[in-house]
Order: structure tokens, then C-alpha cells, then sequence
């Protein structure tokens, strides 16, 4: 949803390299940039392309300043850092008063609400549900069950302390443990072990984007009765159905969430630094927060 055409991308990703560029003046009828919200698996896959393909700019949601203070803010499919046209059919509006933490974990949280309501009445009769995945989409995937109704929910990462153990319901473990949860939802693009996880005549949804070259086994989706569901967030697109969708999921998030959780399930990091919260990404030692977020104010 990124392209050339938003002035000012402040990260570009070029031979599989991180760079910064600096600040432009915001052109006239554009907002400038508040803050910027890392996606890691997407963003990850995008910046090795770049070793061998054409230069991309990093990042896709982006938050503004307000045009007057304490007004409302717009939140758009932009590069990290750049301005937004103030008439930009895709941006969202933010009503003020709203910690621009919530209204990020509330953008991922959309992305499984999209997903899910494509499949809304097999959630609303499934018995288990279960999440494959412990980062930013995951800790969405299951905020979106519980708003769903759907009140345990079993988690499968390798994250030594993933943001979801802080949520009543929720039970984690390391690996696959069988054909349990009539939904399991992959949020890593790599569907093997939610494949191994879903109980006969059960669903999988595949809400992390696949590696182009995934394959499913066919036989096993055959003898066993599954449904399988692409749940791209865009797939369908709808403006007015994405925009009310998005109200709702954020006027949830902000009743039922404890701010201070909130708080702790981000890292917030100056923009000029964004080459060093990528160094993690790529190394051993990933960040623990979830939802990291670049701070384009300073």
C-alpha cells in the first residue's frame, strides 16, 4: 500500500541495507509525521529483497500530527515518516484523546478482524481457537477473538515471553501439541505448524503472509475436511466497511485494555534510530515489545 508518491519516506531499504534520509519541509494539504509502526515480518522480507532487487521505501503505517492541536489525527498506508495528503482516500481518522499506542495495536488487531469476519460464523461456533505466532499480527489475532466472543485461546511460539501471557484466557506453549482447535490462525507465514494444529473439519486461516513458494499439502486438507481462508487484509477492500470496521476495533481496544499493558507492549524509539530497531529484528535478540513504533517529532 506504499509507493513513491508520499513525499518524505524517512527509511529506505537499499542493498539489503538500512538508511535514514533526512526531513523534507511537508508539502501544502499534507499532515506531517507523528509517529510510524513497524510491521517486522513484512518489513524484514521487504529489506532482503533489496539485495539482489530495486530500492524500496520501509514501513506502512503512519500516524500524523494534527492539523491544530488537539484535533484529530489520520493514520495512512505511508512510508515511515512521510506527510499524508490531507485528502487521502485510504487514511483512517483518529479521534483525539486517543494514545497513539492503542491506536497501533488497534491497526493490527484490524488486520485479524478482517480476517475473522470473513469467516464469522465458524468462529462464533468453534470450541478452541488458536493462534500461531507471538508478534504484533498475533497479539491482534487474539484481541480479536476475545472481542469475538471467543474467551480461551491457545497460543503457539517460540517467544520466550510473548505480550499475550498478560491476557486472561490465554494459554501458551513452544510447539504444536496436536489436532486440538477447530480455528488456528497463522500469523507467521509459515503454516506448517498451524496446519498440524487444526482439528478435523476444522479452519485455517492464513493471516501471515506465505513465502511465495508455500505449499500445502492437498491430500492432508482433503482426508482431513479442512477449510483453508486467505485473509489479506485488502482482499475485498471495502472503504466505507475497512473505515467502520477500524472504529470499532479501536473503540473496543480503548474500553476493555488497561492503558498501562498497553504501554508495556511497546517500544517507542526515535526515527533516526530506525536502522538499529532493524539490527534486532535481524539478530538473535529480537526486541521483547511487540509493537515498535518510530518517533518522527524530534
Amino acid at each position: 500500500m506504499t509507493g513513491a508518491r508520499e513525499p518524505g519516506a524517512r527509511v529506505m531499504f537499499s542493498h539489503g541495507k538500512v538508511r535514514v534520509d533526512p526531513a523534507i519541509a511537508v508539502p501544502g494539504g499534507a499532515l506531517a509525521a507523528h509517529l510510524s509502526v513497524i510491521s517486522p515480518g513484512t518489513e524484514l522480507r521487504r529489506l532482503a529483497a533489496t539485495r539482489t532487487g530495486p530500492d524500496h521505501p520501509a514501513g506502512y503505517m503512519t500516524v500524523t500530527r494534527p492539523a491544530v492541536a488537539g484535533g484529530d489525527c489520520l493514520l495512512a498506508p505511508v512510508p515511515h515518516g512521510a506527510s499524508v495528503r490531507r485528502t487521502d482516500s485510504r487514511a483512517l481518522r483518529i479521534p483525539s484523546g486517543i494514545g497513539l499506542e492503542l491506536v497501533a495495536l488497534a491497526r493490527f488487531q484490524l488486520i485479524a478482524a478482517l480476517g475473522l469476519a470473513r469467516v464469522i460464523h465458524t468462529v462464533n461456533t468453534a470450541r478452541t481457537g488458536c493462534v500461531v505466532g507471538g508478534g504484533p499480527v498475533a497479539l491482534g489475532c487474539v484481541l480479536e477473538f476475545h472481542r469475538l466472543g471467543v474467551a480461551e485461546v491457545q497460543v503457539v511460539t517460540r517467544h520466550p515471553r510473548p505480550a499475550v501471557v498478560d491476557l486472561p484466557g490465554v494459554s501458551v506453549s513452544p510447539a504444536a501439541t496436536g489436532e486440538t482447535a477447530d480455528v488456528v490462525i497463522d500469523c507467521t507465514g509459515r503454516a506448517d505448524t498451524a496446519l498440524d494444529l487444526v482439528a478435523s473439519g476444522g479452519l485455517l486461516g492464513l493471516l501471515g503472509t506465505p513465502d511465495p513458494g508455500t505449499v500445502l499439502p492437498a491430500d492432508q486438507l482433503h482426508r482431513r475436511g479442512l477449510s483453508t481462508v486467505g485473509m489479506h487484509e485488502l482482499a475485498g477492500y471495502h472503504p466505507p466497511s475497512y473505515r467502520a470496521l477500524f472504529t470499532t476495533v479501536l473503540a473496543w481496544a480503548a474500553s476493555h485494555l488497561d492503558s498501562d499493558m498497553v504501554q508495556s507492549w511497546c517500544r517507542r524509539v526515535p526515527g533516526h534510530r530506525a536502522d538499529e530497531v532493524y539490527a534486532q529484528l535481524s539478530g538473535p535478540h529480537r526486541p521483547d515489545e511487540p509493537l515498535l513504533l518510530l518517533d518522527w517529532t524530534s
